[in-house]
């Protein structure tokens, strides 16, 4: 990017999004070590503390994104939010940025998801991860399992078959552990089109490395109709491929168009 490339209040905006990670990381260990040991102590059971240390992650999540928004780092819209208001749906979401899974999570006060077993070991991201109860995905053998358990509790669980951060500009690669939940289960699904522009936050990149104008991330959430019909599962692959592929052809042609 050439010095002339840069605008919107570039320099500030790179002091901002460093000051937006840095207050993540404090947040972090605050509800970790102090505030969710606090409301462990103070419900009656730990069904109600998760339920309760997820409600004040997901108003954390929100304080944060309002954060970057009133700094100037980003601004969003979201289209759609009232379908994430139904209790025990599974949230199924492109990938593109680091930041995803904090908007949805901000949108829904009872929320799960699956998370790699090292936020488990960060100190920036253990108290929350475990407190919150959300599904490491280091045992593979259980984790659909783990999925449809929290999808029973009539919680939500927010799940990218990407498994990762997709690339730019490279074909989308959907796993189809998302569809095995929702065949075992058979719970409402609910489509979450993620982007960005200009991209940001993407695989392989810093922090600092911002664009040069100022991102608009734009949420869209829609019913999946066709998972509204709930046929029988009998574990088969092809039930499991043809949702899979339904779902990543629906990504690739709204949020690549």
């Amino acid at each position: 990017m050439s010095v002339k490339a840069r605008g919107d209040f570039y320099y500030w905006r790179i002091i901002a999004t460093g000051a937006s990670f840095t207050l993540f990381g404090v947040g972090g260990v605050i509800l970790g070590f102090i505030i969710f040991p606090l409301v462990g102590l103070l419900s009656r059971d730990r069904e109600q503390a998760v339920l309760r240390c997820r409600g004040l992650v997901a108003r954390s999540f929100r304080m944060f994104v309002g954060f970057m928004q009133n700094t100037g780092v980003l601004t969003w819209e979201v289209e759609g939010r009232e379908h994430l208001e139904q209790a025990g749906i599974l949230v199924v979401a492109n990938h593109p940025t680091l930041i995803d899974i904090v908007f949805i999570i901000a949108m829904i006060p009872n929320a799960s998801c699956i998370v790699k077993p090292s936020l488990y070991r960060n100190i920036f991201t253990r108290g929350p991860v475990s407190r919150a109860a959300y599904v490491a995905s280091d045992e593979p053998e259980s984790l659909i399992e783990d999925c449809v358990q929290t999808l029973d509790t009539g919680s939500s669980l927010v799940i990218f078959p990407e498994g990762t951060r997709s690339v730019q500009g490279m074909p989308l690669k959907f796993r189809r552990g998302a569809a095995h939940v929702q065949r075992r289960s058979g719970c409402p699904v609910v489509l979450v089109r993620i982007r960005s522009n200009p991209p940001t936050l993407a695989k392989h990149e810093k922090w600092y490395q911002i664009p040069a104008t100022r991102p608009h991330f734009t949420l869209v959430v829609e019913k999946d109709q066709a998972a509204l019909v709930k046929v029988p599962y009998d574990g088969t692959a092809p039930d499991s491929r043809m949702i899979t592929r339904r779902w990543r052809e629906y990504f690739a042609k709204e949020v690549m168009a």
